[in-house]
């Protein structure tokens, strides 16, 4: 009797499995081949942090391995896009600056076109920061009361994290130059009109209008679905190609030399300078000179202790303090 000599299909993770790896970034649910990943911190909002930052792309290479996942809906927990970073989150930042700016900032952009080839969508429930995962996604629902901004400038940075190349690529290369350069913020109707998103929701309702247009999706045959969002995207597989290597290399040069001349990364204050200016640009909405180009980077540093003081501006350790110690 001749030997079997054939092997069985490599075994991958199961849902079930990798919903425990990343439970601290994601909640993740699957429904009739339709997966949402909500992205959060623990028990709360998302705080960006080297540790998200990482676990996004680690996702996304994860999901592409299941096959029971044939939609996917991406969003954010809660009722607004991330507007926290981990005060603390970064900690790390200096030994691991190749890792974090090389590796990650790459992947988190590659794998979403390149791994996950299933129809996606991207959901901005509200304001916030770092939108680029929705924006990759094959199509982009946002809330009526959502901004959109790209600040990296306003600090100093390179903007090369793929935010300002994906900037470039729908709102159009003159546009997305001055709103890059003014730090200025758009409006959700800006970005329906713009081509940024394909449509505004009433607030609360940006999630379940996916999972309506998902299951539409979904009632077409798998094969036609698969190889169309192939198609879908095909310009972004372009775009990365061309530019996504000089944009994040752009971004890690502005970085080391900014370090370098000893004004950026000391003891996580920029980090936390961050954070501050997040909240104000996006709770602040009654000072409409927030929706104009930013003045200097000097007269927002003397208007964050006004701020601070008005709306109790703490910081997202002391904020989910009580979630942390659950």
């Amino acid at each position: 009797m001749k030997k079997d000599i054939m092997a069985d299909y490599v075994k991958l993770p199961e849902l079930e499995e990798y919903r425990e790896w990343f439970k601290d970034h994601f909640d993740l649910y699957r429904e009739d081949g339709i997966l949402q990943v909500t992205m959060k911190t623990k028990d709360h909002v998302m705080c960006w942090s080297g540790s998200s930052h990482r676990a996004m792309s680690q996702l996304s290479r994860v999901i592409s391995m299941d096959r029971k996942n044939e939609i996917l809906i991406w969003t954010h927990y809660g009722d607004n896009w991330m507007m926290d970073k981990d005060p603390n989150g970064w900690n790390t930042y200096a030994e691991e600056r190749f890792e974090h700016q090389y590796i990650d900032d790459y992947n988190l952009i590659k794998n979403m076109i390149f791994d996950i080839d299933i129809p996606t969508i991207g959901v901005i429930p509200g304001p916030g920061f770092h939108w680029d995962s929705a924006l990759l996604c094959d199509i982009t629902l946002a809330s009526e009361d959502a901004k959109f901004d790209d600040d990296h400038l306003f600090f100093g940075l390179i903007p090369g994290d793929g935010m300002f190349m994906l900037m470039q690529h729908f709102l159009g290369t003159k546009r997305a130059n001055y709103y890059a350069y003014t730090c200025r913020q758009w409006t959700a109707q800006q970005a329906l009109d713009w081509g940024w998103v394909n449509e505004l929701c009433p607030k609360g309702t940006v999630v379940d209008r996916a999972w309506e247009i998902a299951k539409m999706i979904k009632s077409l045959p798998l094969e036609t679905r698969t190889i169309y969002s192939h198609l879908c995207k095909r310009p972004l597989e372009r775009l990365l190609v061309d530019d996504l290597k000089i944009h994040t290399l752009s971004e890690q040069y502005s970085t080391m030399y900014r370090i370098a001349q000893k004004d950026y990364g000391q003891a996580q204050q920029d980090e936390k300078d961050m954070s501050a200016v997040h909240h104000y640009r996006y709770t602040a909405g009654e000072n409409e000179y927030l929706q104009q180009p930013i003045r200097s980077w000097d007269d927002i540093k003397d208007d964050l202790p006004r701020f601070v003081k008005k709306h109790g501006f703490q910081e997202a350790d002391q904020r989910f303090s009580d979630d942390q110690s659950k």
